[in-house]
């Protein structure tokens, strides 16, 4: 069996595996049985140029679902499109009881005093959550890697003060 044979086999496996929940879940946003198509489609392509680089196809789905939904409302041109109103990736991804971190986590990557704008948040989530490089990042949202880098640094910074004012001064206290 080749690279290309065994590449292939296990990109059919997680289509196959992935393709329902990804559809259900554009489906739920988009209303759309053409576009909804179209948007499953990029997904999969996206997720089958990057594959190697995918430890978790699930989780880099659910994160990239997200952002291809908010490229179609860009391109439908909606002036007020609510990002909170995308599916949350980290919703769907329950895992091992941790709750309460969960929710303190999820409370601080909602709260926008954390993030000047969408954009911002975006970058975030890019870079933190979906493990994309700076320069990647930068790409994708039209910046410099040093932009990207600097403004990258001020969101840590007050996701930081925020963990403080809840008295969490270290990683520890979060688990």
């Amino acid at each position: 069996m080749t690279l290309f044979d065994k590449r292939t086999r296990i990109f059919t496996e997680v289509y196959s595996d992935y393709y329902p929940l990804v559809y259900s879940i554009v489906y739920s946003k988009v209303r759309n049985v053409d576009d909804v198509q179209d948007i499953c489609q990029e997904i999969f392509i996206r997720l089958y140029n990057k594959f190697e680089d995918v430890e978790n196809p699930r989780k880099w789905l659910l994160a990239t679902l997200r952002y291809v939904v908010l490229e179609y409302y860009r391109k439908k041109d909606y002036k007020e499109l609510d990002v909170n109103d995308v599916p949350n990736a980290s919703s769907l991804s329950f895992i091992n009881g941790f709750r309460d971190t969960r929710i303190l986590i999820e409370d601080a990557l909602e709260d926008m005093k954390n993030f000047k704008n969408d954009k911002e948040k975006i970058l975030f989530d890019l870079i933190a959550i979906y493990n994309y490089t700076y320069r990647e990042t930068g790409e994708y949202l039209g910046l410099t890697e040093r932009q990207v880098r600097y403004k990258y640094g001020l969101i840590i910074r007050r996701l930081v003060q925020y963990f403080n004012k809840k008295g969490i001064k270290n990683l520890e206290d979060l688990l």
